[in-house]
Parts: structure tokens; sequence; C-alpha cells
């Protein structure tokens, strides 16, 4: 039996709704004076029930293919004419625009996406990414375009505006989220991110930190070997911060030079007593895990927790839960606490019966224990 919770909050009809459609076709209708806005608005929202987020944008650029001219050039004009200011060029991180202004950019991934057409749509790219990151519709240009793209994304990192040079960081992502996959060579992806990972905003720089996590899933060595370059070329708290964000997957996967980049030793000399765990929690409640830690010597310890889930079929599944960091000294003890959630959530199943937890520290892994998960 799966337990789940319901999703009581609708992220597409937050995004996606009269008022957002309402303000594209208005823009639209700037560019465009013969545009009948409401017939637009009428046929996007009347099938939006049964649509999901992707599916409305899709939907969108399907509608907006009756409403706009044939001629390419032309269209892409009044959509560069609906857009409406950039974003604030003076913020450095989380400004990202509405959601509607994916559409016009979602267009022209659809149409523009030819030998002709390539140098306008990119282009046009550039201007919409200031409105709202066009990091999903540069994908279907960089899948049949490669050369040509990569060579525009490389113009984007050197760009004033901050929103365009995370397009470039953002758009080669390997596994992108919501959108289509592209297989880049990463040499070719860490030439685009050898210009940003310096720099001056924190919007560019988290994106080249996933861009790298993303990396760190096909290529760990490769991974290691870049951040520590990175470290030697710009020494900074915010090269700190990129190659911290940058190895989370590696570390909950206790990849040895991942943690020995960050300054955790492999080896470390600990033991670990007294742990304490109910034998049995319930559905909705949280399980209290404690013991005591016996540091033998002065050295710096990730704390986390492993939790070992029911799946459907009865196996476990890991998942690692950080506790804190700990810079001990040699014999010192320390009481580690941690509570974990059984709390039902939309994302994540929870199956009763037996499930496991254990200590891991610096990648080793300590007293593993059973313990029940009941409805």
């Amino acid at each position: 039996m799966a337990i789940k919770a319901t999703a009581s909050f609708s992220l597409k009809d937050a995004l996606f709704n009269p008022d957002s459609v309402r303000r594209l076709s208005l823009g639209i209708a700037q560019g465009l004076p013969a545009f009948n806005a409401e017939a637009f608005e009428q046929q996007v929202l009347q099938k939006f029930p049964e649509l999901e987020l992707k599916a409305r944008i899709n939907w969108m650029v399907t509608v907006l293919e009756a409403h706009l001219p044939a001629d390419f050039a032309t269209a892409v004009s009044i959509l560069a004419a609906a857009l409406p200011a950039p974003l604030d060029p003076a913020k450095t991180d989380d400004d990202f625009g509405e959601f509607i202004w994916s559409v016009p950019a979602e267009y022209v991934a659809r149409h523009g996406c030819t030998t002709a057409r390539l140098a306008l749509s990119l282009a046009f790219l550039r201007e919409s990414t200031q409105r709202f990151s066009a990091e999903n519709a540069i994908r279907p240009f960089l899948k049949h375009f490669s050369q040509e793209t990569l060579e525009f994304v490389q113009s984007c990192t050197t760009d004033q505006n901050y929103h365009v040079r995370r397009l470039a960081s953002e758009g080669i992502r390997p596994f992108l989220p919501w959108a289509e996959r592209v297989n880049l060579p990463v040499e070719n992806i860490l030439t685009v991110l050898q210009q940003l990972f310096a720099d001056r905003t924190r919007y560019v720089t988290r994106s080249v930190a996933n861009t790298i996590n993303d990396i760190s899933k096909i290529d760990p060595t490769r991974t290691v070997q870049v951040l520590q370059q990175w470290r030697l070329q710009q020494p900074s708290a915010e090269t700190e911060w990129v190659i911290r964000h940058a190895l989370r997957t590696l570390v909950k996967k206790d990849h040895a030079g991942a943690l020995e980049l960050l300054g955790y030793p492999t080896t470390p000399a600990f033991r670990v007593s007294g742990i304490r765990i109910p034998a049995e929690v319930r559905v909705g409640e949280s399980i209290a895990y404690q013991c005591r830690l016996h540091s033998d010597a002065a050295q710096v310890l990730r704390v986390a927790l492993r939790v070992y889930y029911q799946k459907a079929n009865g196996t476990l599944a890991p998942r690692v839960f950080a506790v804190r960091d700990l810079d001990t000294a040699a014999g010192q003890t320390l009481t580690i606490n941690k509570s974990i959630s059984f709390k039902a959530i939309t994302t994540r199943s929870l199956h009763p019966g037996k499930h496991q937890v254990e200590l891991v520290v610096n990648g080793v892994a300590r007293g593993r224990k059973d313990f029940v998960l009941e409805v």
C-alpha cells in the first residue's frame, strides 16, 4: 500500500490562468493591432482544465499559430514587440520574471529551428530570456545546430545582462528539469562554464553549480578536477560556494574525491555508541534518532543520516539527510540528534514495513538499525 499526499496547490493554475493569458494577449496586440485578443484567450482557456503545465505552454503556441502571420520574420517582430520591459538589471538573484513570457520563446523554438531562421531565432532568445529564461527554448537549437548554437552560447557568457549570461549556463545543463535531453560533450559544456564560474551574480553562479552537479552524474572524476582548477584560478568565498553546491550529489554518494575537496578526511577516526531510535513510527509522525559520536582525532566531520525507505517491491532505497558539520578535537564526544518526518507528501510515496537508518560520517557508515513504519 502506497501512501502519498494529495496536492493542495496547483502550480499550473498559479502560472497560467486568465490573468496571465490576458497579459500575453495584450502584449501581442501591441505589435498586431488586428489581433483578436478575446478569441485567442477564449480558445486558450477552454482547454486549460485538461492540460498540465508544459502542455499548456504547447497549447498556447499552437493557438498562436492561427493568430500570427505565416511569415516567420513578421511573427517574430510581433512577438518582440509583445515582450514587456526587461527584468531589473540591477538585481543579482531571484528575479525570474513571469512564466507566461516563456510562450514567445517556445513559439520561436517550434518554428525557427531551421538553417534559414537560425540567426533570427537565436537573436530573439537573447531578448526574450531577459523577461523569462529561454533555457528550455534553446534546447532544440543545441540539438539540431550544436556548433552554431554553442557559438551563440559562448557569446552570451560576456553579455552585460546577467539573464543572458545565465542562459549560457542553464541552457546547456545535461539534465535540465522539464526539458528534452541534449547530449553535448562534457568538454564543450565546461568551456562555457569556464567563463562563468566567477560571475559577479549569484543567479549565474548557482546555475553554473547546478550544471556541474549534472556533469557529476556523468563524469565524477572530471567534475572534481575542474572544481580543483577553479579553486586555484579564482580563490574566493563565492568559488567555495560553487564547489560545495556543485558537489552535493557526489557527497551524498560518499564520493572520496568530493569529500576530500571539501576538506573532509575520508578515513575519519570515530566511534558511535548509545544509538536510540523507536522500534516503530506511524505515518504522519517523525522518528527521533540519537547517538553519541566519539571523535578520536582532531578532524572535520560531515555527519548525516542515511534512511532506507521501503519501496513498493519490498526492496529498500536510501536517502541521505544532512545533520551538521563538526570541527572536533581529539577525544571529544558529542550527542547527535536528528528528527526525520514521515508525513505523507506529494513527491514521494511511503510504504509501510521495515525501514532502516544509519549514521554516515565522511562517507563511512556505522550502526544501521531497523524500524517499522506503520499506518
